[in-house]
């Protein structure tokens, strides 16, 4: 993205970006919190709800280093442009996305690659 074009960038983004980081922090200190209360099975097993638990918490985590990446992006001057093939990305997908990296084009083709390595 041009600098005119950052320059014009409504601060919304970096307020959506904060307040979603703010709200991803919240949920894994909730979480952090409910496993020091986890209640052991008979067995030493923790209940089942301790591993939704950690996957929860795993995504979260790869949430907000997405949402830090963005926020760096901002910092450096390098938000609204694709990681890939360095052209901008459209504000209507970063209004949707804050976080993304990859305009449309590039996304769909990391889409499908991830989709072949999968099958």
């Amino acid at each position: 993205m041009t600098q005119i074009a950052i320059d014009n960038f409504p601060d919304s983004i970096r307020d959506m970006l904060v307040k979603e980081r703010n709200a991803v922090i919240n949920r894994m200190d909730a979480i952090v919190k409910d496993a020091l209360e986890v209640d052991f099975d008979g067995d030493g097993v923790p209940a089942s709800s301790w591993g939704q638990d950690m996957a929860l918490s795993d995504s979260l985590d790869a949430r907000l280093s997405t949402i830090e990446a963005a926020l760096q992006r901002l910092d450096d001057g390098s938000y609204g442009v694709c990681a890939d093939c360095k052209s901008e990305i459209p504000p209507r997908r970063l209004h949707a996305l804050p976080f993304a990296r990859l305009c449309v084009q590039c996304q769909s083709l990391a889409d499908k690659r991830s989709r072949a390595l999968v099958h």
